[in-house]
């Protein structure tokens, strides 16, 4: 059975014909199944899934998207590719990814050979780089208290909070 996956342009298109008709829609699975149905009217052989619906919506940046959070513990592990692709190298002497080559992390901080390094964890809702949230302390300084994506919304503090629930909305539209 032969399938075509319709371009950004179109699903971006599709969902802002769904959300027009409906207004907002509170889950990912009913937002799914209706621009579904709108890019089956375009052209029957169209698949999509969801999670590609949701990224492209958000990134298109004419969708709100409201994300409920779970809880579930410490952070993913990342895979062994990702860090290797980031310069990183497994120290069996510290246990721990270390700096193989100078570079950059996502966060613009300069790295030197051998210097440890934790790399940032990828939104889960929209894949763009995680940022650190920080807190003034009462002597002063800063304190990393969590993790927040500019491009989403999604925020997460030490403890772990995977998405749950999405709900979406046309932007600027209350």
């Amino acid at each position: 059975m032969e399938y075509r996956k319709p371009t950004k342009k179109v699903i971006v298109e599709a969902v802002l014909s769904v959300l027009k008709s409906r207004g907002s829609i509170d889950t990912q699975t009913k937002m799914h199944k209706l621009v579904i149905a709108h890019l089956k009217e375009i052209d029957k052989t169209y698949k999509l899934s969801a999670e590609r619906m949701r990224i492209i919506a958000v990134k298109s940046k004419k969708v709100k998207l409201g994300i409920r959070t779970r809880s579930v513990g410490a952070g993913p592990e990342s895979d062994e590719n990702t860090f290797k692709r980031q310069g990183l190298g497994y120290d069996p002497v510290v246990k721990r990814w270390r700096r193989i080559r100078p570079g950059e992390d996502q966060s613009g901080h300069k790295h030197h050979r051998g210097e440890f390094a934790s790399p940032g964890q990828p939104c889960p809702v929209c894949t763009s780089p995680l940022k650190k949230v920080h807190n003034a302390t009462l002597y002063g300084g800063k304190v990393a208290i969590g993790f927040n994506c500019k491009l989403c919304g999604y925020l997460t503090g030490h403890r772990w909070r995977e998405p749950a629930r999405y709900s979406f909305s046309l932007k600027g539209v209350n």
